[in-house]
């Protein structure tokens, strides 16, 4: 069983990967980079591993779907920029089958719009609105779980649209011990069935692994997690900066580290556990650091906590992209099956 889950992770991986485009140009779906849950918000914003109870993950990793219970609801909210507001929905379906099935809704809204004409008199308004449906599939064999998303995609600006079906391959192995965890998944591949004009755009794809890790006599919990390694460089040129040039008054392009380019790529969030029932989060991701950040600013750095009662749990996590505003998200996680038991 272990081969074929490693054959099945090979075969399918290969294409996944030759659909990966590159960071920068233009981009159609860019909402899946949001953070799925409040809690993924507070650890830095991307993770592809977690320690159980570690469900509200598997958007991020199929895999981690694994530790979902039956009937297990989760809804987040987010207000976004402006009039935007982000939802996202987990569900644990009660699937009596091998493995553990699951569904999540992801759903962006702007809000409405004056629709006018060139003459700038006012016709009307108008909506847009992102949204993934998917359906997640995770198998356990001994200390290795492999998981897969399916999703349906789409977007609307007035009477625009674009729709595309995208898939999420994602692998995990547990540690006997339960405190170590190491996982590996390929986000957002598939094909672009329809874009709101005749321009090509390209798929967020991301290639990303993750380790979590909590110290045996230490209540604490340290993920790390490595984002976009199928592209080396993710440096953004910032045209808005100062640019300086040649004698031929060529722009001579700002030089960086290779640290910089590898730590680019890392984000890292540490759960203290205070207690059974409390605990608070702190996370920073470095890219978003650097291409957010003035002199001073908190770009980069999130935080959070999450508080737990019998059914349900509520966490709140807040991460800054720029230094003059943060987004705060709010999770709340019902286990109904423990409350109708």
């Amino acid at each position: 069983m272990k081969r074929a889950l490693f054959f099945s992770w090979v075969v399918f991986l290969g294409p996944l990967l030759s659909q990966g485009q590159p960071l920068g140009g233009q981009r159609v779906f860019s909402f899946l980079d949001l953070p799925t849950h409040a809690r993924v918000a507070a650890l830095g914003s991307t993770v592809a591993s977690g320690l159980r109870p570690d469900a509200p993950y598997f958007l991020n990793n199929p895999a981690l779907a694994d530790s979902l219970p039956d009937n297990q609801l989760s809804i987040s909210l987010m207000p976004y920029r402006a009039a935007a507001r982000y939802y996202t929905l987990h569900y644990g379906l009660p699937v009596r089958s091998a493995g553990t099935w699951a569904v999540g809704l992801q759903y962006l809204t702007y809000g409405q719009f004056d629709l006018t004409d060139p003459g700038g008199n006012t016709l009307g308004t108008f909506s847009a609105n992102d949204y993934a449906l998917s359906l997640t599939h995770a198998r356990t064999e001994g200390n290795f779980t492999l998981g897969a998303t399916i999703k349906a995609v789409g977007s609307t600006i007035e009477t625009y649209s674009a729709f595309g079906i995208l898939a999420d391959l994602g692998g995990i192995w547990r540690h006997p011990n339960g405190n170590l965890t190491v996982g590996l998944v390929a986000k957002n591949a598939g094909y672009l069935l329809k874009n709101y004009g005749p321009a090509e755009a390209d798929l967020p794809f991301d290639l990303q692994a993750g380790i979590t890790l909590k110290p045996q006599y230490a209540p604490i919990r340290v993920t790390l997690t490595a984002h976009h390694l199928h592209r080396f460089d993710i440096t953004y040129n910032d045209p808005n900066l100062a640019v300086r040039f040649d004698l031929n008054g060529n722009p001579i392009p700002q030089p960086v580290s290779l640290a910089e380019k590898l730590a680019r790529h890392l984000s890292v969030g540490t759960e203290f556990l205070i207690s059974r029932h409390v605990h608070l989060m702190l996370g920073y991701n470095h890219q978003k650091r650097q291409e957010g950040k003035l002199i001073t600013g908190g770009a980069g750095v999130s935080f959070g906590a999450s508080v737990q009662a019998r059914g349900f749990q509520l966490t709140y996590g807040r991460f800054t992209s720029v230094p003059t505003a943060g987004t705060s998200q709010l999770s709340m996680r019902i286990d109904l099956g423990q409350l109708l038991n």
